[in-house]
């Protein structure tokens, strides 16, 4: 065989290869599922009879399709961290019991499928990075629920020195895991806590701690909340308002249409599409409430 006859040979090889090989590379992958809790409230409170399609959801202004939706009081797993220096295990102080209750009718008002995992910190808010980091990554990797939330109450700030709370922002951003911290405080100043008003600690009005300015950003960024409460009067309250409020919920779920993963910040706006009144009440007096960004990480 003379080498020209050889070379063409080799050629057409080499295309059949190729064109195999493209036809045979894996497709790329779909977008991931976001689930993206949403709060709709009237003049008189929750909105509880809402469909899918009463919703639009944009995301850096442009329109998704709902793939999932979940109405009002769907399962949700929480975990749960305990990080005060007013509370140890076994105690049955005033506060402790006060804070534990409080715990308890949180459980109670929630949906009965709901899983709640508690952890009580032995050394108050010391350590409470490292147990936000685990706990965070527990739900992301072993929750098989859509909706995932972690709590945590806490009378004081970590102390280990540094700027943790910045490395802990950029870990959590990445997870669609909202996180709730409620600054449970003695005004008596018997539980050994700041006598500071911790908001104005934490949101960086004053200096405590070094880390106190990054707790506000924390919940923000993914999508939780911040508030105060005093153990005694407030507390148990505020929890339980707090549950009712993640009852009445809804969950959209959509696949962006954007597919790249760029470690960027995404906008959300959520609307309400209603051409008839529900529950006697006009789109137009309702109001959302949802985070208003997500994070798309690199693929690694």
């Amino acid at each position: 065989m003379d080498k020209k006859r050889i070379a063409v040979l080799l050629s057409a090889l080499f295309a059949m290869t190729s064109l195999v090989s493209a036809q045979t590379q894996a497709p790329k992958p779909p977008a991931a599922m976001v689930y993206v809790p949403v709060g709709v409230t009237g003049p008189k409170g929750a909105v509880l009879d809402l469909k899918k399609d009463n919703f639009v959801l944009l995301e850096d202004g442009i329109e998704q399709t709902l793939t999932a939706f979940y109405e009002p009081n769907s399962r949700i797993d929480i975990d749960i961290i305990l990080a005060m220096r007013a509370l140890n295990k076994g105690r049955t102080d005033l506060n402790s019991i006060k804070i534990r209750e409080a715990i308890e009718n949180f459980r109670q008002q929630g949906n009965s499928q709901n899983k709640y995992t508690l952890e009580e910190m032995p050394f108050g808010a010391n350590g409470i990075f490292d147990a936000i980091s685990r706990h965070v990554t527990r739900l992301a990797d072993q929750s098989i629920a859509t909706r995932k939330g972690l709590i945590v109450i806490t009378d004081g700030f970590e102390s280990s020195g540094g700027e943790p709370v910045k490395a802990l922002q950029e870990y959590v951003k990445k997870f669609d895991v909202p996180i709730y911290i409620f600054f449970a405080v003695d005004p008596t100043g018997g539980g050994g806590g700041p006598s500071d008003d911790i908001l104005e600690v934490a949101r960086g009005e004053r200096v405590y701690l070094s880390q106190g300015a990054g707790y506000e950003d924390l919940t923000r960024m993914t999508g939780g909340s911040m508030t105060q409460a005093e153990i005694d009067t407030q507390l148990r309250a505020m929890m339980e308002t707090f549950a009712k409020t993640l009852k009445s919920q809804y969950v959209l779920g959509f696949r962006s249409t954007n597919d790249a993963r760029d470690d960027k910040w995404r906008k959300l706006e959520i609307k309400i599409k209603a051409p008839q009144p529900v529950d006697g009440i006009a789109a137009k007096d309702m109001k959302t409430k949802s985070r208003d960004r997500y994070f798309v990480a690199k693929v690694k």
